[in-house]
This record gives C-alpha cells, sequence and structure tokens, in this order.
C-alpha cells in the first residue's frame, strides 16, 4: 500500500491554506466575517486510560495478564464557521503515547497494541511515540439547509452503512461525504479510498492478517423521522478487495436497517440489522440483527438487548463492509462494553442493564450478558457470560464543567470445551479521565 501520510500532509496543506485565504476575505466583509470567524470553535480533550486485562484461568497461559498500560490522548479540534454561508474548515489532531506499560511483548520486545497509543501495526507495538497525528483535515460546505458536504480526511456521520472505527478519537477516511435534506429526512452518499484507524499512523502498518487491499468505499443512506417512528436505510459496497488470506477480489455489499419506536417519554423499542454478502468471508450473506428495550423512569434507566449472528459458513460475523477489523466500520447500534462481540455464527445473546444517575455527577450502571448457540466445535466454547459496571463522576460545574472519572470492570467466561481454547476466561479493569476545554 502506499504510504497515507503524504496523502494527509496534502489534505491539511490545503485546509490551512484555505483557512489563511478565506480569513483575509472574511475580515474585508463583515457580514461574512460574523460567519467564519465568529463561527469557529477551538475545544481541546486530554484522556487518560489505565487498563489491566488478563485472561485468569490459567497463569501459563501466554496471554495471561496481557494488557497492562497506562496511556494518554491529547487531542486538540478547530471547527471554522462558514464563509459567505457556504465553505469553512475543520482541522483536528492529537498527541498520543504511553505513561507505562507492562503488557506482554512479543519476540521483539514489542508490546502487545492496546488501541490508545500508537502501534506498529495491528496487534504489535504499543507505546510508539509520543507521536502527534492529523485525523481531520476537511473543507466542509453548505447550501442553506438543502446541501450540505466536506471532502478531505473526514470521519462518516453513520446514515447508512460506513461508520467510524473510534479509539478516543476516530480514524480518518479520505474522502467525501455528502448529505441532501429533504424535507425532515437526509440523504447520505459517503466514498472513500484510504481509511487509517485511530491507532495507526500510516496504512502501511496493516501487514500480515491485516493486509488487505482494497480500491474504494462507499454508501447510501436514508433517515427520517416520522412522529415517534425513526429509520435508518443503507446500502453500501466495497470493490476489488483483496484479503491477505486469498488471491480472489471481491466487492462485498452491505446492508443495513434500523427502526426505533418512541413507546412513551420513557420507554424506547428499537431494532436493528446489518448484513454483509461476502463470497470469500461468509460465503454469501453474514448477518447481525438485534432488539432493544430502553426505559427510563426517574433516575433509574433499564436496557435489555437481544442478538443473534448467522453467516453461510459458521465465521463470526462483523458489522462492517470490508471483512477485516479496523480497516473499516459499520454502524451496528449494540455496543454492550463485556469484552465479548457477541457475534459467532448461531449465537443469541441477550443483555440486561440497570442503571442509575444520581443527579449530582455520580453515576452507576451493572450489566448481565450471556449468549449461546455457537458451533462450538469450530469455536471451542459453548456459551459465554459476563458481567460488567462502572462508577462514574462528572464534574457539574467551574472551568473544567464536564470532565469524567470513571472506574468500569467487566469479568467474562466462556464454557470451553477443548484444551486450545483453555484462558479464554478473562478480567478487565480500566480507569478512565476525560478533560474536555473550549478555548473559544
Amino acid at each position: 500500500m502506499n504510504n497515507c501520510l503524504q496523502p494527509q500532509k496534502s489534505l491539511l496543506t490545503l485546509a490551512i491554506i484555505s483557512a489563511l485565504t478565506l480569513s483575509p476575505l472574511a475580515m474585508a466583509q463583515t457580514t461574512t466575517a460574523n460567519g467564519f470567524i465568529n463561527g469557529s470553535s477551538l475545544t481541546t480533550k486530554f484522556i487518560s486510560d489505565t487498563r489491566i486485562r488478563s485472561r485468569n484461568d490459567n497463569a501459563g497461559f501466554d496471554s495471561y495478564g496481557r494488557l497492562n498500560y497506562s496511556a494518554y490522548n491529547a487531542i486538540v479540534d478547530l471547527n471554522s464557521g462558514y464563509y459567505n454561508n457556504f465553505i469553512g474548515v475543520d482541522v483536528a489532531g492529537y498527541l498520543a503515547g504511553d505513561i507505562y506499560n507492562n503488557s506482554i511483548q512479543n519476540n521483539n520486545g514489542q508490546y502487545l497494541s492496546n488501541e490508545i497509543s500508537f502501534s506498529h501495526n495491528q496487534d504489535w507495538g504499543a507505546g510508539n511515540g509520543p507521536h502527534f497525528k492529523f485525523y481531520t483535515a476537511a473543507i466542509k460546505f453548505k447550501y442553506h439547509d438543502l446541501f450540505s458536504g466536506k471532502v478531505g480526511l473526514i470521519q462518516s456521520i453513520g446514515n447508512g452503512t460506513v461508520g467510524n472505527v473510534s479509539s478516543f478519537v476516530p480514524g480518518s477516511y479520505r474522502g467525501l461525504e455528502l448529505n441532501a435534506h429533504i424535507g425532515s429526512g437526509k440523504l447520505t452518499y459517503f466514498w472513500a479510498d484510504k481509511y487509517t484507524a485511530p491507532w495507526l499512523l500510516s496504512e502501511n502498518d496493516y501487514v500480515g492478517w491485516a493486509n488487505t487491499q482494497w480500491n474504494y468505499l462507499h454508501s447510501l443512506g436514508y433517515e427520517n423521522t416520522v412522529g415517534d417512528f425513526s429509520y435508518n436505510l443503507g446500502i453500501g459496497q466495497a470493490m476489488d478487495v483483496r484479503y491477505s488470506d486469498t488471491t480472489r477480489s471481491v466487492n462485498p455489499t452491505s446492508y443495513k436497517l434500523y427502526t426505533r419506536y418512541q413507546l412513551n417519554p420513557n420507554t424506547q423499542l428499537a431494532a436493528d440489522f446489518y448484513g454483509v454478502n461476502d463470497k470469500v468471508k461468509y460465503n454469501g450473506l453474514g448477518y447481525m440483527t438485534g432488539l432493544s428495550l430502553h426505559i427510563n423512569h426517574g433516575q433509574w434507566g433499564w436496557l435489555s438487548q437481544l442478538r443473534y449472528a448467522n453467516s453461510n459458513n459458521d465465521t463470526e460475523i462483523v458489522p462492517r463492509t470490508i471483512y477485516t477489523y479496523a480497516m473499516n466500520n459499520g454502524n451496528w447500534s449494540q455496543f454492550w462494553d463485556a469484552l465479548s462481540d457477541w457475534n459467532q455464527s448461531g449465537e443469541v445473546s441477550m443483555y440486561n442493564r440497570l442503571s442509575f444517575n444520581a443527579g449530582n455527577g455520580w453515576n452507576y450502571y451493572m450489566g448481565v450478558g450471556y449468549g449461546s448457540g455457537m458451533n462450538s466445535n469450530k469455536v471451542g466454547y459453548s456459551s459465554e457470560a459476563a458481567v460488567n459496571g462502572t462508577v462514574g463522576y462528572t464534574l457539574q460545574q467551574g472551568t473544567l464543567k464536564g470532565s469524567v472519572v470513571q472506574l468500569h470492570s467487566t469479568w467474562l467466561t466462556r464454557d470451553e470445551i477443548k484444551s486450545a481454547t483453555v484462558g479464554r476466561d478473562e478480567t478487565d479493569v480500566r480507569l478512565q479521565v476525560i478533560v474536555p476545554y473550549s478555548v473559544f
């Protein structure tokens, strides 16, 4: 693959030149200056993530105690207003590195990737840095309330089948997004020919199993709300995809359907379907489908979600157009933060969560998940279960209002049926500090 740093630099240069060019013009025209300059914002965010993740039922297993680190992201985000109510610039980047790292290492002394600091590849090299990376460098435009778009290093708004791979910052597509506002609905076309995950500096870092070649990825989506009913429809395709384990190219097609109904002010029902027709990875259609119930009662909240995954060849399902991890992403709505992806073919899983917002900045939740029905002879276990919980505090006032400190923990166990999967039980403890600050 070609190195993607050069396109990033070129797009960033174009964005900066646009800002410098537009600014004098805006200053000469007070009306447009009010839009371009007064509509601008500069925000920062500092994040630290401290984590210990262990596979805990066999201390002799190679990955026992595999993640043990503290890493940080320092983010700067500049968004202009619109010059002449038409064109503007967005530029954002971040510095990332490790505070300490005692995770497992490979034979070259590289730490296991923690997906917070930069890595040499998808598997190893965490702590590479600190380095600074621009993740957004885009020119944006709009025409009244009818049309909007952006081009450059961008992120998808998620209308359609293309979403973002996110750590604490999103990854970067090189492409464009166009939005047409039709009544209460929005039609979105997204196109990209390059992508870099947030913990990788270059697309050259996709090596080994992750070295997937593709020409371009695009998607068409439509979303609308009619009364208490909302829906999102999407179709997408990636062209000339060649995975690392085959010389055959394929054009996988993705499909998205999401619906949500507000039963009353406190109760919400939702259904989600994401499928991909990939002849190489799924031998046809692979899909995930799910149902969600969300109830609020005063300071209490209840979430129940049911999920089913299926493929023709018992391959685990990933809701994204290109199968390779962190090469792109879809926009599946359910996230349980419970270590497993709960996505084995044939698996039926359910997650229930009880949450409480104390109203003084403190919030809590506890969840329980269970899944079974997968092909145990292929995946090595016949069921899985998890318990997780979070305690968090959000600063309510002052200069650093909105800052968050939260402690999250998960215990995951699997009913292993063969020695090859011993060690799949896991324990995860994670402390996160998030400090946002708005400069203007």
